[in-house]
């Protein structure tokens, strides 16, 4: 319950929607993916390789923002999971128009038990705090939380919809921003 606090936010706090929809050819183990926020003029188009037999990821995502373009490279590397607890290490380099570029540590943890059944779908709760470094300035430190909970639906074997809530908090642990989120997933 104390990790659900953490994530709560009034409907009026809710910004906007995202949703993201991925193509993950299992074999290959390529995937393809693209974000759109509704009412919002953002578009992120992913490509992402999972590496069999491996804990590595890597991931590159070309983001629109209006009429400008950013760049970013992520590896994750999966830490553990035990008992529906699970710790990854994300590491991400951003290439930013009008903005400093920045690369950032962001360690994700969380709690998702296959045991457990809500509502119909698999609950799951994350944390994932930013560090930061950013390169004109040479600032470091802690950047903000995203924090994230939902409810994962396996239609079947090759189809999985997962509505979920993100709520960002800044350097000071206040409210950011909160938007509601929908993944589809698909399989090939």
């Amino acid at each position: 319950m104390l990790l659900l606090t953490a994530t709560f936010a009034e409907a009026k706090d809710f910004d906007y929607v995202e949703t993201n929809t991925w193509i993950k050819h299992s074999e290959s183990g390529y995937s393809f993916g693209t974000r759109q926020h509704i009412d919002k003029d953002v578009q992120q188009y992913i490509i992402r390789k999972d590496f069999k037999d491996s804990p590595y990821r890597l991931e590159y995502r070309n983001v629109h923002k209006g009429e400008l373009q950013e760049h970013f490279f992520r590896v994750q590397k999966k830490g553990f999971r035990l008992h529906g607890f699970w710790f990854n290490h994300k590491f991400e380099h951003r290439t930013r128009e009008e903005k400093d570029n920045i690369f950032r540590y962001r360690p994700s943890f969380g709690f998702a038990p296959a045991y457990l059944t809500m509502l119909g779908g698999k609950p799951f709760v994350t944390l994932e705090p930013h560090w930061q470094y950013t390169y004109t300035s040479k600032d470091v430190g802690y950047s903000h939380l995203q924090t994230y909970v939902g409810l994962e639906y396996k239609v079947n074997d090759k189809f999985t919809v997962i509505p979920y809530v993100e709520v960002d908090y800044d350097k000071s642990f206040a409210q950011d921003n909160a938007f509601f989120i929908v993944d589809f997933k698909f399989k090939l």
